[in-house]
Protein backbone atom coordinates (compact mmCIF):
# COMPACT_ATOMS: atom_id res chain seq x y z
CA UNK A 1 0.00 0.00 0.00
CA UNK A 2 1.60 3.03 -0.87
CA UNK A 3 1.89 5.83 1.73
CA UNK A 4 -0.11 9.15 1.44
CA UNK A 5 1.51 12.35 -0.13
CA UNK A 6 2.63 15.57 1.40
CA UNK A 7 5.34 17.00 2.86
CA UNK A 8 4.00 16.94 6.44
CA UNK A 9 2.79 12.71 6.51
CA UNK A 10 6.19 12.09 5.09
CA UNK A 11 7.78 14.31 8.06
CA UNK A 12 5.27 12.35 10.31
CA UNK A 13 6.41 9.17 9.42
CA UNK A 14 10.46 9.87 9.89
CA UNK A 15 9.87 10.98 13.52
CA UNK A 16 7.93 8.20 14.05
CA UNK A 17 10.08 5.99 13.04
CA UNK A 18 12.64 7.78 15.61
CA UNK A 19 13.04 7.22 19.45
CA UNK A 20 13.42 10.26 21.32
CA UNK A 21 16.57 8.96 22.40
CA UNK A 22 17.74 9.25 19.07
CA UNK A 23 17.38 12.27 18.53
CA UNK A 24 18.47 13.73 22.32
CA UNK A 25 21.78 11.47 22.08
CA UNK A 26 24.14 13.31 24.03
CA UNK A 27 22.18 16.25 24.43
CA UNK A 28 23.78 16.84 21.12
CA UNK A 29 21.64 20.37 19.88
CA UNK A 30 23.27 20.37 16.28
CA UNK A 31 23.19 16.62 15.60
CA UNK A 32 18.70 17.03 16.74
CA UNK A 33 19.20 19.99 14.10
CA UNK A 34 21.07 17.89 11.72
CA UNK A 35 18.53 14.91 11.99
CA UNK A 36 15.77 17.44 10.88
CA UNK A 37 17.28 18.70 8.28
CA UNK A 38 17.66 14.91 7.02
CA UNK A 39 13.88 14.15 7.49
CA UNK A 40 13.13 17.61 5.51
CA UNK A 41 15.34 16.52 2.49
CA UNK A 42 14.24 13.35 2.35
CA UNK A 43 11.01 14.48 2.24
CA UNK A 44 11.54 16.73 -0.21
CA UNK A 45 13.06 14.40 -3.03
CA UNK A 46 10.13 11.81 -2.23
CA UNK A 47 7.57 14.89 -2.38
CA UNK A 48 9.31 16.45 -5.64
CA UNK A 49 7.98 13.30 -7.73
CA UNK A 50 4.73 14.62 -7.36
CA UNK A 51 5.73 17.99 -9.94
CA UNK A 52 7.15 15.75 -12.79
CA UNK A 53 8.57 16.61 -15.14
CA UNK A 54 9.03 20.05 -13.12
CA UNK A 55 10.08 19.11 -9.66
CA UNK A 56 12.07 15.91 -11.62
CA UNK A 57 12.48 15.14 -15.02
CA UNK A 58 11.29 11.21 -13.93
CA UNK A 59 10.48 9.33 -10.95
CA UNK A 60 13.17 8.28 -8.41
CA UNK A 61 13.58 5.83 -6.31
CA UNK A 62 14.10 7.83 -3.22
CA UNK A 63 13.24 5.10 -0.36
CA UNK A 64 13.61 4.25 3.62
CA UNK A 65 17.01 2.75 2.90
CA UNK A 66 18.63 6.14 1.73
CA UNK A 67 16.96 8.11 4.89
CA UNK A 68 18.74 4.97 7.33
CA UNK A 69 21.94 5.54 5.31
CA UNK A 70 21.43 8.98 5.84
CA UNK A 71 20.75 9.03 9.33
CA UNK A 72 23.87 6.59 10.24
CA UNK A 73 25.99 9.47 8.27
CA UNK A 74 24.85 12.16 10.97
CA UNK A 75 25.20 9.85 13.53
CA UNK A 76 28.70 8.85 12.53
CA UNK A 77 29.55 12.50 11.99
CA UNK A 78 28.97 13.73 15.41
CA UNK A 79 30.52 10.58 16.97
CA UNK A 80 33.81 11.90 15.31
CA UNK A 81 35.53 15.47 15.88
CA UNK A 82 33.59 18.84 15.95
CA UNK A 83 35.73 20.09 13.33
CA UNK A 84 33.90 18.74 10.31
CA UNK A 85 33.04 19.40 6.73
CA UNK A 86 29.43 19.82 5.72
CA UNK A 87 30.97 19.71 2.04
CA UNK A 88 31.70 15.84 2.96
CA UNK A 89 29.06 14.99 3.77
CA UNK A 90 27.25 16.50 0.68
CA UNK A 91 30.19 14.45 -1.45
CA UNK A 92 28.59 11.43 0.42
CA UNK A 93 25.05 11.87 -0.25
CA UNK A 94 25.36 13.59 -3.42
CA UNK A 95 27.32 10.61 -4.90
CA UNK A 96 26.53 7.49 -2.65
CA UNK A 97 23.31 7.67 -1.94
CA UNK A 98 20.22 9.48 -3.14
CA UNK A 99 22.62 11.29 -6.00
CA UNK A 100 23.29 7.79 -6.91
CA UNK A 101 20.20 7.24 -8.18
CA UNK A 102 20.10 10.37 -9.97
CA UNK A 103 20.88 10.62 -13.77
CA UNK A 104 20.00 13.86 -14.95
CA UNK A 105 22.46 16.59 -15.08
CA UNK A 106 19.61 19.17 -14.43
CA UNK A 107 18.30 17.07 -11.30
CA UNK A 108 21.34 17.22 -10.02
CA UNK A 109 22.07 20.42 -9.91
CA UNK A 110 18.71 20.72 -7.77
CA UNK A 111 19.63 18.17 -5.35
CA UNK A 112 22.93 19.62 -4.96
CA UNK A 113 21.08 22.76 -4.43
CA UNK A 114 19.22 21.22 -1.67
CA UNK A 115 22.13 19.66 -0.32
CA UNK A 116 23.88 23.15 0.44
CA UNK A 117 20.87 25.14 1.83
CA UNK A 118 19.81 22.58 4.46
CA UNK A 119 23.94 21.11 5.37
CA UNK A 120 25.80 24.09 6.22
CA UNK A 121 27.25 25.55 9.34
CA UNK A 122 25.14 28.90 9.26
CA UNK A 123 22.20 26.77 9.47
CA UNK A 124 23.15 23.88 12.04
CA UNK A 125 24.47 25.00 15.66
CA UNK A 126 24.51 28.59 14.61
CA UNK A 127 23.48 30.14 17.70
CA UNK A 128 23.64 33.91 18.95
CA UNK A 129 24.41 35.23 22.14
CA UNK A 130 21.20 34.72 23.66
CA UNK A 131 20.63 31.37 22.10
CA UNK A 132 18.41 31.65 19.19
CA UNK A 133 19.06 30.67 15.94
CA UNK A 134 21.43 32.90 13.84
CA UNK A 135 19.85 31.99 10.35
CA UNK A 136 15.93 29.87 10.19
CA UNK A 137 15.31 26.67 8.48
CA UNK A 138 13.56 27.46 4.77
CA UNK A 139 9.88 28.28 4.63
CA UNK A 140 10.46 30.38 7.66
CA UNK A 141 10.73 27.86 10.14
CA UNK A 142 12.44 28.44 13.14
CA UNK A 143 14.54 25.13 14.46
CA UNK A 144 13.61 24.93 18.29
CA UNK A 145 16.84 25.13 20.75
CA UNK A 146 15.68 21.69 21.96
CA UNK A 147 16.89 18.13 21.34
CA UNK A 148 13.02 17.16 22.07
CA UNK A 149 11.28 14.88 19.85
CA UNK A 150 8.09 16.59 20.82
CA UNK A 151 9.33 20.28 19.87
CA UNK A 152 9.93 18.49 16.58
CA UNK A 153 6.79 16.91 15.56
CA UNK A 154 5.06 20.39 17.09
CA UNK A 155 6.85 21.96 14.20
CA UNK A 156 5.52 19.04 11.59
CA UNK A 157 2.15 19.30 12.86
CA UNK A 158 1.87 23.08 12.60
CA UNK A 159 2.73 22.50 8.43
CA UNK A 160 -0.65 22.39 6.12
CA UNK A 161 -2.17 19.55 5.22
CA UNK A 162 -1.11 20.01 1.56
CA UNK A 163 1.77 20.84 0.16
CA UNK A 164 2.67 24.48 -0.84
CA UNK A 165 5.06 25.04 -4.08
CA UNK A 166 7.07 26.78 -2.44
CA UNK A 167 8.38 24.00 -0.20
CA UNK A 168 10.06 22.66 -3.02
CA UNK A 169 11.41 26.01 -4.48
CA UNK A 170 8.91 25.62 -6.90
CA UNK A 171 6.10 28.47 -8.56
CA UNK A 172 3.02 28.91 -7.47
CA UNK A 173 1.21 27.47 -10.67
CA UNK A 174 2.73 24.63 -10.58
CA UNK A 175 0.15 22.26 -9.58
CA UNK A 176 -1.78 23.92 -12.22
CA UNK A 177 0.82 23.26 -14.80
CA UNK A 178 0.92 19.23 -13.58
CA UNK A 179 -2.55 18.80 -13.96
CA UNK A 180 -2.36 20.24 -17.08
CA UNK A 181 0.25 18.20 -18.62
CA UNK A 182 -1.50 15.34 -16.97
CA UNK A 183 -4.90 16.05 -18.27
CA UNK A 184 -3.23 16.11 -21.34
CA UNK A 185 -1.56 12.67 -21.96
CA UNK A 186 -4.69 10.59 -22.30
CA UNK A 187 -5.80 13.00 -24.76
CA UNK A 188 -2.50 12.55 -27.12
CA UNK A 189 -2.76 8.57 -26.34
CA UNK A 190 -5.88 8.92 -27.63
CA UNK A 191 -5.51 10.72 -30.78
CA UNK A 192 -2.16 8.61 -31.42
CA UNK A 193 -5.13 5.36 -31.29
CA UNK A 194 -7.41 7.13 -33.51
CA UNK A 195 -4.60 7.81 -36.25
CA UNK A 196 -3.84 4.24 -36.03
CA UNK A 197 -7.20 3.16 -36.31
CA UNK A 198 -7.80 5.52 -39.51
CA UNK A 199 -4.80 4.59 -40.68
CA UNK A 200 -4.92 0.18 -39.88
CA UNK A 201 -6.28 -0.53 -43.71
CA UNK A 202 -3.49 1.22 -45.33
CA UNK A 203 -0.69 -1.06 -43.30
CA UNK A 204 -2.57 -4.20 -42.87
Amino acid sequence: MQAPPGLKKNLLRTYESWTPEQINKKGNLPRAHSLFCLAWFHAVCQERRNYIPQGWTKFYEFSLSDLRAGFDIIDGLFEGSKDFQWEFVHGLFENAIYGGRVDNYFDMRVLRSYLEQLFNSRLIGSLNARGKKMNTFPCSISLPNSCSILDYRNIIESLPEDDKPDFFGLPANIARSSQRIISSQPLKKSSKQKFHIAVRPLIC
